[in-house]
């Protein structure tokens, strides 16, 4: 089962397929949430800017340059919260294509809000550079995906952060709870990792809007 990608966009389905309960439960949560967010004087965006008690800033930098926040969004399975996704990029435009290819300082954050397996992670990395990178490029770049799906640990717990960030200067570096693991210059690493979310079959198309939506 892909956390990223597989398994997890069939769950996207079984929300948009869920029980008609379960989405007048979600609409109630958010008209209430709404309305405590006009009584205390904040605006939906300012709520937008924290999920299950993380927060995001609205600017932060990559490789020393200034980046500026996209959107966030989170990834849920079975009504369970698996991450909270952050993007930044220098030019901060909320388009795929251009969070996909622009060559400019960018970040991407996983906030793990529960535990899987490295397995989990590896599979859905290689699920979601499938389902978005032609079978050329994926041979191109095979030996950095081998490279970064390495250093991903046994159990990836709850907490962790995992963060993908690019410079034109150089490159994809993969941090793992704060620590750099593994550097890939190429630029079309960057862009077949960044296709996995925002390419043209992403992960989760909720996801995907609600950072671009955010």
């Amino acid at each position: 089962m892909a956390w990223l990608g597989g398994a997890l966009t069939r769950g996207s389905a079984s929300r948009l397929d869920a029980p008609f309960p379960s989405r007048i439960h979600r609409l109630i949560l958010a008209w209430a949430l709404s309305c405590a967010a006009g009584t205390l004087g904040y605006s939906q965006t300012a709520w937008a800017r924290q999920i299950e008690g993380v927060d995001f800033p609205e600017s932060t930098s990559a490789a020393g340059a200034a980046v500026n926040l996209v959107g966030v969004g989170i990834r849920t399975k079975w009504m369970t919260n698996v991450y909270a996704m952050d993007v930044y990029a220098a030019n901060a435009k909320k388009s795929s294509a251009h969070i996909v290819n622009a060559d400019e300082g960018k970040l991407l954050w996983l906030h793990m809000l529960r535990g899987i397996s490295g397995d989990k992670m590896r599979d859905a990395i290689d699920d979601g550079l499938e389902k978005n990178t032609s079978e050329a490029d994926l041979l191109r770049i095979k030996a950095d995906v081998e490279r970064v799906k390495a250093v991903f640990p046994v159990a990836i717990a709850k907490g962790l952060v995992i963060q993908f960030a690019y410079s034109p200067a150089k490159g994809t570096t993969l941090k793992i709870g704060g620590s750099d693991k593994v550097t890939v210059p190429s630029k079309a690493f960057m862009v077949a990792m960044w296709a996995i979310w925002f390419g043209k079959s992403p992960a989760d198309k909720g996801l995907r809007d609600g950072v671009l939506g955010g």
